[in-house]
C-alpha cells in the first residue's frame, strides 16, 4: 500500500518541491519513526488478538491521548464541547466493535493479553505522529510533507518487512491485493494530506484526529450496505456516537 502510495504521488517531487529546512527532516524522521511503529503495532495486535477487542482499543484511543499532547504540548485550548465531542468519538469507536451489550469492559479487561497491549501502543503512536505532524506543516507544504514523511517511513518499514516475509511475501501480496492495494495507497496518502491541510488552515489537532474517525461510520456502512455484514447492535450504536461526536465539534468545538 504504501509503496503503491510512493509511486502514484511521485509527482509531487517535481511539481511541489520547495526548500527542505533540516529542522523540516527532523521533524518528518520522528513523525515516521512513530508511523512505522504504528504500522509494525498493529500488524502485531490483529496477529495476537482479536479484531472485536483490538479495533477499540486501537482506534478508541488515540484521540484521548491526541487530546493530552495537544493541550500539553501544542497550546490548543479546546472548547468543552469539544472535549466533549472527543470523548464521545473516543466512545463510539470503543463499542463499535464489541461483540455484544454487556461487554464493555472486555477490552479492557483483556490488556493482559498481547494484542490488546499491541494495540495501545497503536493508538499511542497515531495520537504522536499526529501531534508531530501538526508542528511539522508549518515548516512545509502539507502535500510535500506527507509524501517525504511517507518515504521516510517505506524506509524504516522496509528492512523488517523483509526480515518478516521476504521479497516472495511482498511478490505474493501483490499478485493477492491487486488493484485494491493500489487503490489503498492513494486514498491514504490523500486522506491524511487532507488531514494536514485543515490542520495548516487552523483546526486543533485535537479535532482533526477525532472529527478523521468519521472514516469508521462510513465504514461501518459499507459493510452493511455493500458487503451484507451484519448490522449488529453494536455497530449502529458506535457508529451513531461517532457521528453524534463530529456534530457536538462541529456546533460547540
Amino acid at each position: 500500500m504504501l509503496l503503491w502510495g510512493g509511486v502514484l504521488f511521485s509527482p509531487v517531487l517535481t511539481l511541489g518541491w520547495g526548500p527542505v529546512a533540516p529542522t523540516a527532516w527532523a521533524i518528518m524522521l520522528l513523525s515516521a519513526v512513530f508511523e512505522a511503529l504504528y504500522f509494525t503495532s498493529i500488524a502485531k495486535a490483529y496477529q495476537t488478538g482479536d479484531l472485536s477487542i483490538v479495533y477499540p482499543l486501537a482506534r478508541g484511543t488515540a484521540p484521548l491521548f491526541l487530546l493530552v499532547w495537544s493541550a500539553a504540548f501544542l497550546a490548543e485550548r479546546p472548547t468543552a464541547g469539544g472535549i466533549g465531542g472527543i470523548v464521545v468519538i473516543a466512545a463510539g469507536l470503543y463499542v463499535t466493535n464489541l461483540p455484544r451489550l454487556g461487554a464493555w469492559l472486555e477490552p479492557l479487561g483483556a490488556l493482559g493479553g498481547a494484542g490488546p497491549r499491541w494495540a495501545v501502543l497503536a493508538g499511542l503512536c497515531t495520537s504522536l505522529y499526529t501531534a508531530i505532524d501538526r508542528v511539522g506543516i508549518r515548516t512545509l507544504n502539507p502535500l510535500l510533507y506527507t509524501y517525504l514523511a511517507l518515504l521516510l517511513t517505506v524506509g524504516l518499514l522496509t528492512a523488517t518487512t523483509l526480515k518478516t516475509v521476504g521479497w516472495q511475501g511482498l511478490r505474493d501480496e501483490l499478485r493477492f491485493s491487486r488493484l485494491n492495494s493500489v487503490i489503498a495507497g492513494f486514498t491514504t496518502l490523500a486522506a491524511y494530506a487532507i488531514v494536514l491541510y485543515t490542520m495548516r488552515a487552523g483546526t486543533p489537532a485535537s479535532y482533526a484526529g477525532a472529527v478523521r474517525e468519521i472514516s469508521v461510520v462510513l465504514g461501518a456502512a459499507v459493510g452493511v450496505v455493500f458487503l451484507k455484514e451484519n448490522g449488529t447492535v453494536m455497530r449502529i450504536v458506535g457508529s451513531a456516537l461517532v457521528a453524534g461526536g463530529v456534530g457536538m465539534i462541529a456546533l460547540w468545538g
